[in-house]
């Protein structure tokens, strides 16, 4: 993706410069364009060295004069797939909002056609005042995007919103609104299950297991950013920064899980069940903490709900069923079985013995069809992983539907 990141004149301007390294390191092509005020905060120096990219606006190292001349603002615009502009200060929402062009960074997010990303930052006072609302509302009309400030303690000493947005909140969006759309997922519902549920013991222990949840969030991510309108229920304790367009359903126990699920299900186009669902829970549930006793201590377990068999009993014509299989042994030969017992279009095998695969760790899946197991994917980090997951099934589905457009 080609990336224009334009910095304005606030204390967050230095945030930035995490901004366009995460995306750098992700592969991506970030040119910064700079005002006059925002390089009194952060240099033309520091932005080129983290990018391999020159920096235009306020650069006296970028002289008027070129070998090659361009109209500057025309060139830049029609380089970019997505415009963010983080921090984005009152003054450039106001600038666009009302179509003022006095730099660089002002006339070409006139000129642009790519879509445009903003992360205001300023106080509190100056980000709830009418007029500032009023700029964003008509930004909004424009078709911009918009991350949201947070709340918290702001450099003048106040606290409130208006903070810069977390700087991996910042990066989820610009991906989320520029990576490339797959015509077989663009605008399909698609509800994600993920993360480890947990079936309580009593007020304070519970029956659950090692899943961290990364997978499934990294699957709900991909999907998004395919084009797909992603409906996320999660166990677990979530990701550590808001998905930009993601509001998940938070579940505790399996039961909680089908009940979401089953409220969503009928709307949607397909289900990815990354979820690790505990299959037992204990069969009553203390409404005190449960005191150690002396000899042996028995538990009653019952079976949990299964999740992903209700769902795909309830499968209309036309719904698709992806599940997942973390297996410690003979991963191939359960997930075939798993996905001919439950009725799935296709598996995700998952070999996790030796703890492998938990968390942050690299993985590897297999997808296994009705075919059989289809070459490997991975060994990946969980996000690129994902996307790759996300990519095979995009064109399985490409072909098993010709006539998509």
């Amino acid at each position: 993706m080609r990336i224009l990141l334009g910095i304005t004149g606030g204390i967050a301007a230095y945030k930035a410069a995490e901004v366009a390294r995460l995306l750098t390191r992700q592969g991506h092509a970030v040119r910064c364009v700079l005002t006059e005020a925002g390089a009194r905060f952060i240099t033309p120096l520091t932005l080129a060295s983290l990018t391999g990219q020159p920096v235009f606006g306020a650069n006296p190292d970028l002289g008027e004069w070129r070998a090659n001349p361009v109209v500057e603002h025309i060139d830049l615009a029609r380089w970019a797939d997505l415009v963010a502009v983080a921090p984005a200060t009152a003054d450039i929402l106001g600038k666009t909002a009302n179509g003022l062009a006095t730099d660089l960074l002002s006339t070409l997010l006139l000129a642009t056609r790519a879509p445009v990303l903003w992360a205001p930052a300023m106080n509190t006072a100056m980000w709830s005042h009418p007029a500032v609302r009023a700029n964003v509302a008509r930004l909004k009309s424009f078709g911009h995007s918009l991350i949201e400030p947070v709340e918290g303690l702001l450099a003048c000493g106040e606290e409130g919103g208006g903070k810069l947005a977390e700087v991996e909140a910042i990066v989820d969006a610009i991906l989320a609104l520029g990576s490339p759309r797959h015509p077989a997922l663009e605008g399909k519902k698609v509800l994600v299950t993920a993360g480890p549920t947990r079936e309580d013991l009593d007020p304070v222990r519970t029956l659950t297991n090692r899943s961290t949840g990364a997978m499934g969030i990294e699957m709900a991510r991909a999907l998004r950013n395919a084009g797909a309108e992603v409906h996320l229920v999660l166990g677990g304790d979530g990701p550590a920064f808001p998905l930009y367009g993601l509001a998940p359903t938070r579940v505790r126990s399996a039961a909680e899980m089908l009940a979401a699920c089953e409220k969503l299900w009928p709307a949607m186009d397909g289900l990815v069940a990354a979820a690790a669902v505990a299959d037992q829970r204990p069969e009553t549930c203390s409404a005190e903490k449960v005191k150690k006793g002396e000899g042996p201590e028995r538990l009653t377990l019952v079976r949990t709900p299964d999740i992903l068999a209700t769902l795909s009993d309830a499968k209309r014509p036309g719904q698709w069923l992806l599940g997942f299989a973390a297996e410690s042994e003979g991963h191939l030969e359960n997930a075939a079985a798993k996905l001919t017992r439950k009725r799935l279009d296709a598996i995700l095998a998952n070999d996790v013995a030796d703890g492998q695969g938990f968390g942050d760790q690299a993985n590897t899946l297999t997808p296994v069809t009705a075919e059989g197991p289809q070459p490997a994917l991975g060994p990946l980090p969980k996000d690129e992983l994902a996307q790759a997951a996300v990519a095979w099934w995009a064109h399985r589905l490409a072909a098993l539907s010709p006539s998509q457009p």
